[in-house]
């Protein structure tokens, strides 16, 4: 019996297009790869990278949804490259986080603590007073808030099981006592914005030292780049050097402080970029080692990026991890709870 005259032509489509899924796959593959090294070295170092890290990278996932279903009709021998290139672009690019620590170790939760356990709750309530609706709701123990609004006291104050303490736009409310305080900042950080306080506080485990910091906001550099206006692109990079260096200083301050303790705050810096790499990485992020998910804790202008922190020293573990509610500012609080 002879074949019909179109089926060849048929299969030699089919393999035609068979081929031409493995090549776009392979490609899509590669491409975020480069993708994922250009803004691993160069983002928070160059300005053009600084923007994709801050942007849309949701949108790397896009061509999944057409390479998938060619690949389950044209070619499933590509489905393990479209795996991989689905795994570089949610873990690498996005920064998805999975609670590892109960993963390789079963008796996490049943494991009595050493010590005692304790919630911090940082926010930027960008001038809305968060704290008492913060404190009511969360339960915390630590609340540490950036920009907090001017000439405003608040209801928590009248409370005695709290110590308050506000310096310029830090405030930190807390259940424990504060022994002391330290102003880090320095005189040049005033024009290009930047705050950072450690406080030692008096906890059942001893004394826990702990950073209130708000690291310079790129969000003036950006709107220059991206409206194209004069020197924008310099004033960029140029805060991306001021970023950096305030980092750097902290991140060396908390790391000499010893093993209690914690850095918290609004960091104005992904997961993904250099600064974070160098600075950031000795310490234990708690949304990456306890949280599930992307976290994402600032929402503006189709931004949505976990920039807001819990840092944490080797002598604390952190046992849950979470993004808030909307309070009322562009940043969504991040909540720690804390075991020695």
């Amino acid at each position: 019996m002879t074949q019909p005259a179109d089926v060849p032509a048929r299969r030699t489509l089919a393999s035609r297009i068979s081929a031409a899924v493995a090549r776009m796959s392979w490609a899509y593959l590669f491409v975020l790869l480069a993708m994922w090294a250009f803004v691993r070295f160069a983002g928070d170092r160059w300005w053009l990278a600084t923007l994709i890290l801050f942007g849309p990278i949701w949108v790397t996932t896009l061509p999944l949804a057409l390479l998938v279903p060619a690949a389950l009709l044209f070619r499933r021998r590509t489905l393990p490259v479209l795996l991989i290139a689905a795994g570089v672009a949610l873990c690498l690019l996005m920064d998805l986080a999975i609670p590892w620590r109960p993963l390789v170790s079963p008796l996490w939760k049943s494991t009595k603590s050493a010590g005692h356990s304790f919630r911090i709750v940082t926010c930027n309530c960008h001038g809305k007073a968060a704290l008492d609706t913060l404190a009511s709701e969360l339960a915390p123990d630590i609340i540490v808030l950036q920009e907090w609004p001017q000439n405003h006291s608040p209801r928590l104050a009248r409370d005695n099981a709290w110590n308050i303490r506000r310096d310029g736009e830090l405030l930190i409310a807390t259940r424990f006592p504060i022994v002391s305080a330290e102003d880090f900042r320095e005189p040049g950080w005033a024009k290009w914005g930047g705050s950072a306080m450690r406080y030692d506080l008096r906890t059942p485990d001893g004394i826990l030292h702990l950073f209130n910091i708000h690291l310079a906001s790129p969000h003036r550099p950006f709107e220059a780049v991206i409206h194209n206006k004069a020197g924008g692109i310099e004033w960029l990079q140029t805060h991306l050097l001021i970023r950096e260096s305030q980092a750097r200083k902290i991140s060396q301050l908390a790391a000499s402080a010893g093993e209690r303790i914690l850095v918290a705050g609004d960091f104005n810096t992904p997961c993904e970029g250099s600064i974070y790499a160098e600075h950031w990485s000795q310490f234990s992020d708690a949304f990456s080692t306890a949280g599930l998910g992307f976290g994402p804790t600032y929402f503006a202008e189709g931004a949505h990026v976990r920039i807001d922190h819990v840092m944490a020293g080797s002598g604390l573990q952190c046992r849950r991890c979470s993004v808030g509610p909307e309070v009322g500012s562009p940043h969504r609080p991040v909540i720690a709870d804390f075991e020695r």
